[in-house]
């Protein structure tokens, strides 16, 4: 009996040692890619909408399981795509995105949590165009946007290492698109996006 009751405490100390508690801090990094392939034509295979992405997050808990975050990223996207008269074009797009956040942390068990996400948003895109007969263009574009992340989870390794994930979630952003100093245009949308997967490695201290 005693030999139980011993492992039932050791058991409560270590899980309360996984818990999320105030005055907690972590640094992570993350990466997320997308490939795919179709087809220009029918008899034409090509890759398309392949995207990259790297980062970094900072987050800090104000209280018991409720954390404050801010997010940096860099994503790296590209297309090919066809015009009106069949040729082939790639669009490259590199973007600088600064994200602060905050997220509650729901126990699902010993080391798994449930963590929505709401943030808010701005970023900063480059784009080039490159065609098939030496043409090129580039552009450029600003976006604010709020963010739900729905299907975000975090598992605690260790009382010092966690591994997240998100799936993605729904949003808004509002976008103006400059070609020049005069052709500007303004793209106001609504998100829902649950095929990006993220996956970071948190570091608490």
């Amino acid at each position: 009996m005693k030999k139980i009751l011993l492992f039932v405490v050791a058991m409560l100390i270590s899980v309360a040692s996984f818990a999320q508690k105030k005055g907690d801090m972590y640094v992570s990094g993350f990466f997320s890619t997308d490939l795919g392939a179709y087809s220009v034509n029918s008899s034409d295979w090509h890759p398309f909408d392949s995207s990259f992405e790297l980062g970094a997050d900072y987050g800090y808990f104000l209280a018991d399981n409720l954390r404050l975050g801010l997010e940096l990223s860099v994503p790296f996207t590209s297309s090919l795509n066809e015009d009106m008269v069949g040729e082939s074009y790639r669009y490259n797009t590199t973007t600088l995105s600064i994200s602060p956040n905050v997220a509650y942390y729901v126990k699902m068990g010993e080391k798994c949590y449930y963590t929505p996400e709401f943030g808010v948003a701005y970023q900063r895109d480059n784009s080039k165009t490159k065609g098939t007969e030496l043409f090129e263009s580039s552009s450029h574009a600003s976006t604010w946007g709020a963010y739900l992340d729905i299907l975000a989870f975090e598992f605690k390794v260790s009382e010092k290492f966690s591994i997240g994930t998100n799936v993605g979630g729904i949003g808004f952003a509002s976008s103006n698109y400059a070609y020049s100093e005069t052709e500007t245009y303004r793209i106001n949308q609504f998100v829902c996006d649950f095929s990006n997967v993220i996956v970071d490695f948190r570091f608490y201290f």
